[in-house]
Order: structure tokens, then sequence, then C-alpha cells
């Protein structure tokens, strides 16, 4: 046959799925459930086809990495095209098990991840190489219709039982012995599966952990020392116009290729923040307050690692730390993703950390670190798309209403935003993550030497006087660099400018980012960059 039957997997709103509870527990087993959608799900969907076992359609599962074919061959009756970024490509030689693939697929997560909502779109593809993208773009097309055409019912909202689920308010059906009372199904598998999650990671990363190190699924164990005014930061990494790679591919081998060269470079950047974290777990802990007479959190006998990942699968990122590290491992992520290049051109990414409260309802912080890497991406779309950006955002207290509304009423309006026409605005960011040479005026290590010049030049008080003057008039603040050059205390000056004279520029101010990157930036790291960059 020179015509094979293609099926597009996707899901939907993941996201919103995986973080649709506020217990830190839940969305690690929900992000376990998603990871198992093109895993084990998929391996049991397909053995009902094959006629096979699912272990044997396991083993079989990633054999298309190795594949250089540039069209389906189908050789078995069924072939995997690729699989990531939470797609999946299928080929069928017979369009009657195409359906019944995705019967019996959308069943089994029916049962085991209820609520996760798929889409998919099916379609006869050519086994011929030069209508590869044509057909692939129809495919993708029709993916995208279904979407908004139809969205499945994955929940049953409400039956004949009357309790209700205090996490989720769909009625109580499971009594889950881990937190001894009625649960939701949704609830119940996301509880039953972080078990599975945890010892998933563990095992995944072993050789870094060292049979020393651990990581933990309870917030009070990554935000700050016991007792004290914890933090937090949630980051959210996304690949730039990776979805655009995928839609462009004009072969089977390529877009294979592709998913390898994603899926392959986001698990060696996380595992250079894992490695480094456990290289440099003293100096990270001492920075975070723990030392000799304060440890850091134990559990099962083990060092917490300050850092968790949540979701973690091709181009998409997300993880949890303390404060004090979001920006760090942000940064150290995407300076390792940079390193892998596609047609000569190298990968980039935008990140938002949103930095807020231990006990702050967690996916409202989540949709922050989202709004921050949307707003990241659009600052990069207007000054440099082949540089990557990272945003953040520091809540003392609760956040309430989108981040362009938290900004507008709190910081000013951006006059980058606004043709130049605002009143002063306080914050400098989104800033570029780009090598530390040459010089670049937006620059993140540029920032965090022109910090650490604050820091050391600068006694406490004086730290608190500039951060108070920066939302006051301009007299005040002409007198503060007046009483600043009477004691010989001088600013940092960003070279081409001269916010050191009155502060502002333009309307806009560097120093309110340099304070907080003081605080939200561990020390022993901004030593190390501020006497290299001396």
């Amino acid at each position: 046959m020179n015509e094979c039957y293609a099926v597009l997997l996707d899901t939907v709103s993941i996201q919103n799925y995986i973080f649709r509870s506020n217990k830190l527990k839940e969305n690690l087993g929900a992000s376990f459930l998603v990871e198992q959608i093109y895993d084990s799900y998929l391996a049991e969907a397909l053995s009902k086809v094959a006629k096979s076992t699912s272990e044997e359609e396991k083993q079989h599962l990633y054999e298309w990495e190795n594949s250089n074919a540039d069209v389906p061959e189908c050789a078995n009756g069924v072939e995997i095209g690729y699989i990531g970024g939470g797609n999946a490509l299928l080929f069928f030689q017979q369009e009657s098990q195409a359906k019944q693939f995705i019967e019996v697929w959308t069943k089994i997560l029916l049962i085991q991840a209820p609520g996760i909502t798929t889409a998919i779109a099916i379609e006869k593809f050519p086994k011929d190489p030069n209508q590869f993208k044509t057909a692939l773009n129809s495919l993708f097309i029709q993916l995208r219709r279904n979407k908004s055409r139809y969205v499945p019912l994955t929940l049953l909202p409400r039956h004949g039982i009357t309790a209700e689920c205090a996490r989720s308010e769909l009625s109580a059906e499971i009594y889950n012995s881990d937190i001894k009372d009625y649960v939701s199904a949704d609830v119940n598998a996301r509880i039953e599966a972080a078990d599975s999650s945890k010892q998933e990671i563990q095992f995944k990363y072993q050789a870094l952990l060292q049979d020393k190190y651990t990581f933990t699924t309870e917030l009070d164990k990554l935000g700050g020392v016991h007792g004290e005014d914890s933090h937090i930061a949630i980051v959210h990494i996304d690949g730039n116009d990776v979805g655009k790679l995928f839609k462009e591919a004009d072969s089977l081998s390529y877009m294979r290729t592709l998913s390898k060269t994603i899926n392959g470079t986001t698990q060696i950047a996380f595992e250079r923040i894992i490695k480094l974290t456990v290289e440099r777990y003293d100096d990270i802990m001492a920075s975070l307050g723990f030392g000799n007479a304060s440890p850091g959190p134990q559990e099962d006998g083990k060092s917490v690692l300050p850092i968790r990942p949540i979701i973690l699968g091709g181009d998409d990122v997300t993880f949890v730390c303390d404060a004090r590290l979001g920006i760090y491992f942000a940064k150290i992520f995407i300076e390792e993703f940079e390193k892998t290049k596609l047609n000569g051109k190298k990968l980039t990414a935008c990140a938002g950390i949103s930095i807020v409260k231990t006990k702050y309802p967690f996916y409202r912080a989540y949709w922050l670190a989202e709004e921050l890497c949307a707003n990241a991406k659009a600052r990069r779309k207007k000054i440099d798309e082949s540089a990557s950006f990272l945003d953040f955002h520091v809540s003392m207290g609760g956040v309430a209403g989108s981040l362009k509304y938290i900004r507008k009423r709190f910081f000013g309006f951006d006059p980058r935003e606004n043709n130049g026409k605002a009143d002063e605005y306080l914050l400098y960011r989104p800033l570029k993550v780009v090598p530390k040479k040459p010089f670049d005026e937006l620059g993140l290590d540029m920032m965090l030497t022109k910090a650490w010049q604050l820091k050391k030049n600068f006694p406490k008080n004086k730290l608190a006087d500039l951060r108070s003057v920066l939302t006051r008039s301009k007299d005040a603040r002409r007198e503060f660099v007046q009483d600043l050059e009477y004691r010989g205390l001088n600013l940092p000056v960003i070279e081409g400018h001269q916010y050191e004279r009155e502060l502002f520029e333009n309307n806009i101010t560097p120093y309110f980012d340099m304070l907080e990157l003081l605080r939200f930036y561990p020390e022993f790291a901004l030593n190390e960059i501020g006497e290299n960059n001396e």
C-alpha cells in the first residue's frame, strides 16, 4: 500500500490539569499521570491493537528514535512516528486499527487518569517523502479544528452520591487511605500516583543523587528556614518557536531528530541543575541560612534538595525551589539549553519566575509564572529573537489579578510598552540571558554584576534608603544622590546611560531590579559573577 493512516494525539491544557489542585503532592501525581499518557497507557492501548502484551509494546515504544526512514513503513501494522512535546504521531496500516486504538486509549485514560482531556486527528497519510510536509500540515490543521470543535467530558461532575470532595468539588466516591477521607476519582488518582512519581524521579537521577540526597513532595521543605517568613519560586520555562519547528518539518526523519534533540536537551539542562546542586550543596544551603548549627531538611535519612521538578518534557519545564534559587536555576537551565543547535541556530527559551510565600495558593503562583514567561517572550519578539529572556515577580503578600494589572498598580506604566508615554516605572526586567561578554544593557549577568557592586559598596541602611527613595519625588531622589556623593558612595553605572544621576532615565530605573536580585539570588553565585566581571 502507498498509504497508511496517521493518528496525531495531543493533550489539551496539560497545565490546567496538573495545577488544578493547590497541593504539591497532587500536582506531582498529576504530572506523573500525564507522563504515562504516552508511556504505559500508550503501550497498553497498542497491545490491544497488535494483540501482544503491554510489556512487549513498551519495549518497542522508542524504536522510532533509531529509525532514519523519511516515510512511515508500518511493517507490523503499526509504527510510532515520534513522541514528544505533549504530542504523539502514530501510523497504522488499516483504518480499523487506528480507530480501535483511539477507542481503547481514550477509555484507558478515562479510568486511569480521569480529567485529562485529549484531542485527536486521523487522516490518510501518503508514503511519499515529497508529500510528507503537506500531509503533516493537513493533520495539524485537523487537530487544531478538532480542539475547538469538541471538548470531551472526562469527569463526572455529579451523580447519585451527595457527599462533596473537599479538594475538587466533585462527588466524593473513593476512600483514600493516605488522607483518610473520601475524595473524587480525579483526586484519588493524583494522590496514588504521587508515590510512583517520587519513586520514578529518585530512580531517574539516582546516579546524581549518590544515595545521599532526595526530592520531597512538601513545600515547607523547599522554601526557607523553618519558623521564618518563607518563600518559594515557581519557575516555568518554555522553548522559543519549538511548535513552529515541528509544523515546518519536511520529513519524518527530521521530525524524529527534532523530537529527540529537544527532549534530550531539556533532560541534560535539568540534569545540569541537579549535578550543580549536589556539587555545591553546602554553598547553596549556606546561602539559604542553613549550616552546622541548623542543617537542611532531611527525609528518609537523606538531605532534601531545594528543588522539585513538576513538568519535565519536550521544551516545557516547570519546577519549584527555594525563592532565592529560582532565578539562579533558571539561568543555569537556559545557558545549558542554548548549547544545542538545530540547523546552525541555537535553541533558546524564556522563563518566568514567580516568587511567593510558601503558603500561598500554588496554582495561582503557577499561572503568574506562566504570564511572566509569556511577557519575557513578548519582549524577546520586540528586542532580540535570537536570545533567551527571563522575567520574575516577587510577592510579599497575595497575588491578585493579572500580571499586567499588578505591575500597572504597583510599579507604574512601562514606557517601553506605551510609546514612551508613561509615568516612572520601577522595573527594568525582562532580562536577557546572555554570556557576560559582550556587554548587553539588558543582560542578566550585567544586572547581577551591578547588584554585586551595590552589595559591596553600600551599607544595608543605604540599600533600604535606596529602595524607599525610588518611589518618592524627583527632588527627594536628587537629595539622596547628593548625599551619596557627599559620603563617597557611587551608584552602579550602566554603560551608555546616566541612571546614577537621578536614578531614572526615560522614566525607567534599573536599581529596583538590582535590589531584588540582591535578595533573591544566592550570595556565593552573586559574588562569583561580580568578582569575575570586576
